[in-house]
C-alpha cells in the first residue's frame, strides 16, 4: 500500500527558506491531480498551520510551517501521492500539539477523515512513544502512517542543524528501534531513505562528539 513510485524530489532545508513560495510549489505540483474545491481546502489547511505556528522555530532557525510544507511536498514528490485529506494532514500534523486548535476544530473547518488522522498524529505527554506509534500503525487504512513516517524522515533530515547532542542521539535511537521497523512493514522507499539518513545522522553526530573529545584533551 502506498509504495513509491518516482524519484527523489526534496527540498534542500536552508536558514533562508521561503516557505511561502515552497507552499506555492506544492499547490502547483497538486493542480493538475486536484479539482478546485479541493485546492481550496489544501490552502485553508496551510492557512491554519501557518497561524497555529505563528512565531514558532525549528532547532534550524526557519519558521516552523517549514516543517509540515516540506512533510506535505514528501508525499507529492516522493510517494506520488496527490490525496486532497493526506496533504492537508501533513500540513495540520502538529497544530494541536503545539497550539490551542482541537480536533473538533479540525472536524469543524474540514471533515471527519482529516481530524482523525490529525489526532492520530497528535503525541500526548503521557502516551510512551511505542504505543503511539502502534495506534497509528493500527490505522493504516487512513493513511496517518504514511504521514508520519514522512515525518520522521524530515525531522531525521533536519536534524543536523540542531545544536542539542542529545535529541540526535534520541532521534537515531528511536528511529533504529521504532521507526525502521514500522516502515519496513509500510512502504519500502520510507524504510530505505529512513535507513540512509539515519547512516547520515549517526555519521554527523560522530564528528560532532569525536570534536569534543579532541577540544578536552
Amino acid at each position: 500500500m502506498f509504495e513509491h513510485s518516482c524519484s527523489l524530489c526534496y527540498i534542500e532545508i536552508t536558514p533562508a527558506m521561503n516557505y511561502e513560495l515552497n507552499f506555492e510549489y506544492l499547490i502547483e505540483r497538486l493542480k493538475p491531480h486536484l479539482n478546485q474545491q479541493q485546492i481550496d481546502t489544501v490552502r485553508h489547511a496551510y492557512e491554519v498551520a501557518a497561524n497555529s505556528h505563528f512565531g514558532q522555530k525549528r532547532d534550524e532557525g526557519t519558521p516552523y510551517i517549514v516543517h509540515p510544507v516540506r512533510v506535505a511536498v514528501s508525499l507529492v514528490d516522493e510517494l506520488n501521492l496527490y490525496s486532497a485529506t493526506l496533504v492537508c494532514s501533513a500540513l495540520l500534523h502538529d497544530v494541536i500539539e503545539d497550539s490551542d486548535v482541537t480536533r473538533e476544530a479540525i472536524r469543524q473547518m474540514f471533515n471527519d477523515e482529516i481530524a482523525e488522522i490529525v489526532w492520530l498524529l497528535t503525541k500526548l505527554e503521557e502516551v510512551r512513544l511505542s504505543e503511539y506509534l502502534a495506534r497509528i500503525e493500527a490505522a493504516a487504512h487512513t493513511g496517518a502512517p504514511i504521514v508520519k513516517l514522512c515525518d520522521r524522515l524530515d525531522n531525521l533530515r533536519s536534524v543536523a542543524h540542531t545544536p542539542k547532542l542529545e535529541k540526535k542521539r534520541r532521534y537515531i535511537r528511536t528511529t533504529e528501534d521504532l521507526y525502521l521497523p514500522m516502515a519496513a512493514r509500510t512502504n519500502r522507499y520510507l524504510h530505505d531513505e529512513l535507513r540512509r539518513w539515519l547512516e547520515v545522522a549517526r555519521a554527523d553526530l560522530m564528528r560532532i562528539e569525536a570534536r569534543h573529545e579532541a577540544g578536552h584533551e
